[in-house]
């Protein structure tokens, strides 16, 4: 940002960064990164739809990450023993990813976490700022959406 940079884009710019290099973004979970408990998270989630395990496609896809960074943290969450891997039964190409009692164990923590974080944010701003504040950040994220359309190709 340089000097003559409007001072509301300054502060809206300052509050983003703040975000973005905050110290409790960059804390690991039981030992895990936050990538690997987000994996892990969206695997509950997809074989909950499924009643299968995941692929790496799904997982890909739900967090909007590429199938090789997946995939890294596939192995990382394998090693762990987090996951177990198998061929598919039905598509031997391809194989299912599925949570362990200890990949179970650290989703349960996370979303214990989580909500306690976000109800105790809910308890400091009250229901009618948490409403708004809702509302604001999902007309952020509408309008980033639609500004960023070919301006990053």
């Amino acid at each position: 940002m340089t000097e003559t940079t409007n001072p509301d884009v300054k502060r809206i710019y300052d509050s983003f960064d703040r975000f973005a290099k905050a110290e409790w973004r960059k804390k690991t979970f039981w030992g895990m990164k936050p990538s690997e408990v987000r994996a892990l998270v969206s695997i509950r989630d997809i074989s909950r739809k499924s009643d299968n395990g995941a692929t790496v496609s799904e997982i890909s896809k739900w967090l909007c990450v590429t199938s090789p960074t997946v995939t890294q943290i596939i192995k990382s969450l394998s090693s762990n023993g987090c996951i177990i891997r198998s061929t598919d039964s039905k598509d031997k190409r391809t194989t299912e990813i599925k949570l362990t009692e200890k990949g179970q164990q650290i989703v349960q923590k996370a979303t214990e976490s989580f909500n306690s974080l976000f109800s105790g944010l809910i308890d400091v701003l009250g229901k009618e700022q948490s409403d708004t504040l809702v509302s604001l950040l999902n007309q952020v994220y509408a309008y980033f959406e639609e500004a960023s359309k070919g301006q990053f190709d």
